[in-house]
């Protein structure tokens, strides 16, 4: 998670466990269109769930509500095949940590394994018991692999399963404890196959022993033949497993993703999309969505209620408030506008970076190109990321210029920080992140030649991180990649970016390198370094003329967890 967003361990922590409790109160999360009895669902796959011992033996199908207790039902055609069966109840021991009546429940019945419309990798397992329980489900391939949990005491069971598959045949376990003891019963499930537009990737190196354990969130942009980052489908948000299947996946509205840089990033409900459209007519809101795909906010329209377009960037604070990038134009300048809003839309604070750091004489155009922002608002700092400029630091309670990290593409004559040595200084940047021992990591593009592939006339993009030291007014280099390691030719050779990039430290302190392009023959990657010998421990290719802008590595993944021994 970035550092954007100012704590970012304790948010991790609290994106596993708050979604976890919201989806089992969701009660009607999962509800699908038909009526209730009926024998056939809709659209969507064929499906059905069938109750053993145990359970009255509720059944859903696909496309409609349950039907009535011991029925079975069918779904109808079209997007793959989903299948759900219910078995048999026993016991295990469980204990729980909150209050609990001391009896043991006695049976689980009602089991139903219904298919998320929003999701063919996610399930709804619900269930009741006679007595107050915990809600467990252990789910896998052949075998018990992995397990989601609420330590919820409810008699009636929801949960909402994720980290599936496409295509496979599921085992299903609910199990219900508390203090007393517990019970399970079985059943299966089969995942559908994907939409077209969601692409299986490629790992292509993965050093088990080194590389950080997790999934990896990302936008994902689908071409469309050309070279120019735009798209004819709405922008996606896919998580991958450290195969490189997808796991879980969103397609954000309808609007065609015209430019590509959507930030997408993990939040204690679910994933955060930055603005659609980047400047056309039409687009996308920045929106939040929560794990089974509903939307849990955004704004009214797609330019949060304000003048001027939203681009690049949307984050959410400790605070529960939003920032979004706002685009102004003014005297032949376009500059960003950085507001924060609370959740009812309501701007509570904002900068405007020509405020801060007014154009130069002879400055035109997208001067500045903002990207990012990160907002630390318990040390009063706002650090606001220009590709052209640098980095620009300020505080945060009536914003006022600390200093300025300057980009040798756009600010030649600006900046009050030097680099050490001199040539280590990027040329042009996306995305940097603070951390809080005082270093900084940058993604540099390496200029602009508007080209991927191989006639890149020379631009090679780089990762690099500074020590920066405000009272010397000093940044030095203390780690480059691919710089002097030993590496394969591609990333010496042909490691070009001219639209996006992002760089991200990992908990074992590993750095995760997004290098996204787009083109008819293109592949963008993600990869992680280890920072020590600049070896790439692990390795994800898209398919050709898949883009991505920005990626996130989950770990722990969310709610997902490995079956306890």
């Amino acid at each position: 998670m970035k550092a954007r967003v100012c704590g970012r361990g304790l948010l991790m922590v609290g994106f596993a466990a708050s979604v976890q409790w919201a989806c089992s109160d969701e009660a009607g999360g999962g509800a699908m269109g038909g009526d209730p009895g009926a024998s056939n669902g809709g659209t969507g796959g064929a499906a059905g769930s069938v109750g053993g011992t145990g359970g009255s033996g509720g059944v859903a199908g696909i496309g409609g509500t349950p039907p009535g207790s011991g029925g079975v039902a069918s779904g109808g055609t079209g997007g793959g095949t989903a299948g759900a069966t219910g078995g048999s109840s026993g016991s295990t021991t469980s204990t729980g940590g909150q209050p609990d009546p001391g009896t043991a429940p006695t049976a689980i019945t009602n089991l139903m394994i219904e298919p998320n419309p929003n999701n063919v990798l996610s399930a709804f397992v619900s269930w009741t018991t006679d007595i107050p329980a915990h809600s467990e489900v252990e789910f896998g391939v052949g075998e018990y692999q992995w397990e989601i949990a609420d330590p919820t005491l409810t008699t009636d069971h929801r949960v909402l399963v994720i980290g599936m598959h496409a295509e496979e045949d599921y085992l299903i376990r609910a199990i219900s404890s508390n203090s007393a003891g517990s019970v399970s019963a079985e059943g299966s499930f089969t995942t559908a196959s994907l939409p077209a537009v969601i692409p299986v990737g490629e790992v292509t190196a993965h050093d088990t022993a080194r590389a950080q354990p997790g999934w990896t969130l990302m936008n994902v942009q689908v071409g469309n033949g050309t070279a120019n980052a735009r798209s004819n489908e709405p922008a996606m948000a896919v998580m991958y497993d450290g195969d490189g299947l997808p796991v879980w996946y969103h397609i954000n509205g309808s609007s065609p993703d015209i430019g590509g840089a959507v930030s997408v990033d993990p939040t204690d409900r679910g994933v955060l999309f930055g603005p659609v459209g980047y400047g056309q007519s039409g687009g996308e809101s920045p929106r939040e969505v929560d794990l089974a795909g509903n939307v849990v906010w955004e704004c009214d329209d797609v330019t949060c209620g304000g003048a001027g377009s939203l681009s690049h960037h949307a984050g959410k604070l400790p605070n529960g408030n939003y920032v979004i990038q706002r685009d102004v134009s003014a005297g032949g300048v376009t500059a960003p506008v950085f507001e924060e809003l609370t959740p009812d839309l309501e701007v509570v604070w904002s900068v405007d970076l020509r405020d801060v750091l007014p154009a130069p004489p002879g400055a035109s155009g997208d001067w500045c190109h903002g990207n990012s922002v990160t907002v630390d608002i318990p040390n009063n700092a706002v650090y606001m990321s220009c590709r052209w400029l640098g980095l620009i630091k300020t505080t945060y309670q009536n914003p006022s210029l600390v200093w300025h990290l300057p980009a040798s593409y756009g600010a030649e004559t600006l900046g009050d920080i030097a680099f050490v040595p001199e040539s280590s200084q990027f040329s042009d940047i996306h995305d940097p992140e603070i951390h809080d021992d005082g270093t900084i990591l940058f993604f540099d593009n390496g200029g602009w030649s508007g080209m991927v592939g191989e006639n890149t006339n020379g631009y090679r993009s780089r990762v690099l991180e500074f020590q920066l030291d405000a009272t010397t007014e000093t940044a030095t280099l203390v780690w480059e990649f691919p710089g002097t390691f030993t590496v394969d030719a591609w990333y010496t050779n042909e490691f070009y970016l001219p639209f996006w990039g992002d760089a991200d430290r990992l908990e074992n302190g590993n750095v995760l390198v997004t290098a996204g392009v787009r083109g008819p023959d293109a592949r963008s990657r993600v990869f992680e370094v280890a920072k020590a010998d600049g070896a790439v421990v692990w390795e994800f290719q898209l398919p050709p003329d898949f883009g991505t802008y920005r990626a996130e590595r989950l770990s722990p993944p969310p709610l997902v967890r490995p079956v306890s021994p």
